[in-house]
Parts: C-alpha cells; structure tokens; sequence
C-alpha cells in the first residue's frame, strides 16, 4: 500500500499516517501485548494486521472470483474467515474511551469484494459495533437500517441471527424472536445448543406470563440436560451456557439443587483461560447464585473479588444489598451520590428496587424521594417491566416491605439479556480469541 492512499482499515487517513508504523507485525506481536496487558498498542497491530491483509483481498480476490468462480468461492471462504478472526481480535481489545467508529469502517471495507458472504460478514461486524455502543440510542438509526435488510429466513450465519435477536429482545417482538430462535434450533447441529435456544423460548413466554406454556418448556430442557454432560471439559462457553439455564430454571422451579448444579459447573471452569472482563463476570455469576441462596456472606466475597477486575453496575448493586442484609450498611446517601444512573442500562431496575428495600428499612424518606425521581426517569417498552415498575413506584409509597419479591419478576429479562453468546463479556467469539492466544 503506498503511504499517500488511503488506509484500507477505513480510518479515512492516509495509510502512512495510519497502519504503516504497526504493518508487518504478526500474532505473536499480538499475543505478547495481550499478555502484557498492553491493549492500546495490541489494538494498533491488530487494526494493522487487517490492513496488511485487506491489501492481499483487494489485489487478488475479486479478481480471482471472476476467472475462476469455484476457486474464487474457496478463496472468499478463507477470506471471510480471515476477516472473522481479525476483526474478533480488534474487538478483544478496543480501548475504553476509543472513538473509531467500527461500524464506518466496515461499511467501507464491504466495498473491497463484489460478494455476498463478504457483505454478510462485514454487516455482523457493523451491527455489532452499533450494538456495544448504542448508548442513549447513539446508533439506532443505524442498527435499524442493517436489521430492516436482513432476511432471517435465508441467512446463515448463526452469530448474526444470536446478535439479531439480542438487538430485538428490548423491544419485545416476541413473534420476531420465538421466529429467531426456531431458525437457531433447525439450523445448529449442537445438542446443547439447541436445548439453549429452546430455552430461550421458555423464556420469552414467562415475558408474556404463558407461565404454563414456559414451564412446559423448560422441563423439557432440563429432561434432556439430566440425561448427560453435553459439553467437553475446556469448552468454556458451553459450560458457562449450561450453568446459566440450570441457574435460571429456578425461576420455573425453586429448588436450591438447581443453583447447586449451577455453581459446580461454574467452580469446575477454567478461569486463567479468561481475561479480567472474563474474570469478572464468572465471580460475579457465582456470587449471584450464591445471593439467590440467601448466602449473603459468601456473596459479598466473591462481589468484591468481581470487582477487583472490573467494576460493573451489576456487582456494585448487589453487593449493596448483601452489605444490607448483613446490616453493615447504615446510611444510603453517599452510595446515591456516587450513582450515575443514566449509564446503569439494564441493571437499573435492579438498582431501583435494591435501594428502595434499603431506604425503607432504614427509614430513609430522603432516600426514598431520589429513587422516585431515578423512576420518572426510567423508558421501559416492554408491558410486563412497565407494570413492574408501576408497582414498585406503589410499594415505595407504602413503604412496603414486600418491595424485594419484585426482583423475582425482574429476573426473566435481567438473566435473558446477560444470556448471550459471550464469555469475555465483550459480545464476540472469546473462545475462538482465547483458543488463538493459546496457540
């Protein structure tokens, strides 16, 4: 590539200024940042990595699909996977606070091959990106424009259909994603996964009170998990899948061996084998089952170990309630201070009925006037979590001791949405990154 053309990374500058001072670096180069934990400059070899190679795509791929189509079809194959892994690995380690709009980028690298699965890819790699950063609804324009032209029914590719129906869970299309996951379970050959996504049904009509109908369903998934281990011992994601619906079938059936199933596949998993977002989010599972046990104590331990990787919302608002509940919290004011509400997302509800509990116990009315101000500020489109927060909003005017069962009914959508086909909490293919940084 010649210093005075644009970089095929699709930054817009030119490649000299670019990718040049990173080209020629390899996985190793990579590797040996990652491990160092030197992700700004893992994230430039990486970006540099994908110039290198889209420079070969542009010279040699197009025309080969031309002269000689069933060798073009093998050499796209090789392509798209190879675009696979480098943008995978791209995404493993953007820098927080890093501006590159990802989604752009793609939408000029579609433009390097005249082929379908070539467009496809780069499509996923746009509605990903849109998706990890629609913050305030940044990028809903955008993620509405790729999802409008997306036929379900045709496509292929597993991840995009996964990704599909996580951008539409929040708007509770239910015929829409009970059509997703039917195509997931026809088109995968894993049992496991199969039973995931039969699972999610289950769930998705608890969302619309079809209690009956969501139990049946769940049986039937937990019938076929009792049989037999449907997982390998260093397949971690499928380890992670089968602890969450075991954790999750809970809500169908609240028997504490359901919980107990969960957190022996999660204590068996390998987690050197995560990175600290990883990390955080398996200590973070496990304390959570543990809460559900009503052991507070132990919870707060493996909270506080979660957060010593990362902090999260999520484990920031249920240690609280364990500090709570063990009665070493006496005073909610300068928790509250400290709160950014408008960037908790999902974890919001969770946040508002936790802390009501706690203003009510502590007979805080102050308190409990600023969480009624957080609920105004609370848009929910779905009917079940709008009736949910009705209630709470009741319960705080009572000063209810009730308020906490309503975590109960907040945990379909809660647990569903942390349910998607991650393991390093980024929302990609971490196994496959974490396979490749083995190597």
């Amino acid at each position: 590539m010649l210093d005075d053309e644009k970089c095929l990374c699709g930054s817009g500058r030119l490649y000299a200024m670019c990718c040049k001072p990173f080209s020629g670096q390899g996985i190793e180069d990579y590797k040996k940042e990652i491990d160092s934990k030197n992700y700004i400059k893992a994230y430039y070899i990486a970006v540099a990595m994908l110039s290198d190679y889209l420079e070969d795509v542009r010279k040699h791929t197009n025309r080969i699909l031309k002269d000689n189509p069933v060798i073009g079809r093998f050499v796209l194959h090789k392509d798209v996977n190879a675009l696979s892994e480098l943008a995978d690995r791209i995404f493993y380690c953007i820098p927080k606070g890093n501006t590159d709009n990802w989604g752009e980028r793609f939408e000029s690298i579609k433009e390097l091959v005249d082929a379908e699965d070539w467009r496809n890819e780069c499509e996923y790699y746009q509605l990903l990106y849109y998706d990890l950063n629609n913050d305030k609804g940044k990028f809903s324009e955008q993620i509405e424009a790729i999802v409008k032209n997306i036929k379900v029914d045709v496509h292929t590719d597993q991840r995009m259909l996964e990704l599909l129906r996580s951008v539409i869970l929040p708007t509770g299309q239910l015929t829409e994603l009970l059509k997703l996951d039917d195509i997931l379970i026809e088109k995968t050959d894993d049992s496991l996964m199969k039973l995931k996504y039969t699972f999610d049904k289950a769930i998705q009509l608890s969302l619309v009170s079809d209690n009956t109908g969501a139990k049946k369903i769940a049986d039937e998934v937990i019938g076929e998990l009792e049989k037999g281990i449907l997982y390998a011992e260093d397949e971690l994601y499928l380890q992670d899948v089968t602890a969450q619906i075991y954790e999750m079938y809970y809500n169908f059936d609240p028997d504490i061996k359901w919980l107990e199933k969960s957190l022996q596949i999660r204590d068996l998993m390998k987690t050197e084998r995560f990175n600290e977002t990883g990390k955080a989010k398996h200590y973070t599972d496990i304390a959570y089952i543990y809460w559900k046990m009503g052991n507070y104590k132990v919870a707060e331990q493996h909270f506080h170990t979660s957060l010593g990787y990362k902090k999260t919302a999520f484990a920031q608002i249920y240690l609280l309630d364990c500090l709570i509940e063990q009665k070493k919290i006496k005073n909610l004011k300068q928790y509250l201070e400290s709160v950014e509400f408008e960037n908790m997302g999902v974890d919001s509800i969770d946040f508002l009925v936790i802390v009501g509990n706690a203003a009510i116990r502590l007979n805080d009315s102050d308190s409990i006037e600023t969480i009624k101000h957080y609920l105004k500020k609370m848009t929910v489109e779905l009917p079940y979590y709008k009736l949910c927060l009705k209630e709470l909003e009741l319960e705080l005017e009572k000063k209810s001791g009730r308020i906490m069962r309503l975590l109960s009914k907040l945990s379909p959508l809660k647990e569903y949405i942390i349910f998607q086909p991650q393991v390093n909490g980024v929302g990609i293919n971490g196994e496959k990154i974490i396979e490749d940084l083995l190597k």
